[in-house]
């Protein structure tokens, strides 16, 4: 009898301990950010508050005011091109990704040189999941400027959107040769060790 209820107790902690471990072990996948969806890095800042605040009505009506206003600071001085990058960069950050794309476009015929706007376009073309257009955007970025470390680790998040994951871990594996101690550099190397 005695033998009975140790072995009904053994039972019972051994189940509870393979419960207890599969909890563990699946808190610990979690923290690793294994389920985190890997999204491309914009190269500007987000327009600080408001876009933390678009969650509600009001910040998103401020918003459209915000994008309203630089509407009409540039269409009274059509020369202030950094009120168009700045207009460019509010309508990526709040998700009007294709007026964004007119915006950066118009921004890029008259700066064409500058790498990291056109990063942010690729970024646009990468969320209206157009990958082939993203991928040809961020590419010319690379050929602007070969070490721009950000262009290289958001070719390898749209390759693997578009399903090649061979190349994803080339364009990551550059990213990371590029500066392996900087967050950029680090972040790659994460995705290279989850996508193996």
């Amino acid at each position: 009898m005695n033998k009975e209820i140790k072995k009904e107790f053994s039972n019972f902690h051994l189940a509870f301990t393979i419960l207890g471990l599969l909890a563990f072990g699946i808190f610990l996948l979690i923290m690793s950010g294994l389920f985190d969806t890997a999204e491309p890095i914009l190269q500007h800042n987000h327009t600080s508050n408001e876009t933390q605040q678009n969650q509600s009505q009001s910040a998103n009506l401020n918003v459209l005011n915000e994008i309203n206003k630089q509407e009409e600071i540039i269409k009274n001085n059509p020369e202030n091109h950094e009120a168009l990058l700045s207009l460019a960069h509010m309508l990526n950050d709040n998700g009007f990704y294709e007026k964004a794309v007119d915006k950066y476009e118009q921004y890029l015929k008259l700066h064409p040189e500058n790498a990291d706007v056109i990063v942010d376009m690729g970024v646009c073309y990468f969320e209206l999941k157009n990958y082939n257009k993203s991928i040809s955007v961020l590419e010319s970025a690379i050929n602007l400027n070969p070490k721009h470390q950000i262009a290289h680790f958001n070719l390898g998040i749209v390759n693997l959107s578009n399903g090649n994951i061979e190349k994803a871990k080339e364009w990551w594996g550059k990213a990371r040769d590029l500066d392996p101690n900087s967050n950029i550099g680090r972040k790659a190397e994460e995705l290279l060790k989850t996508n193996n």
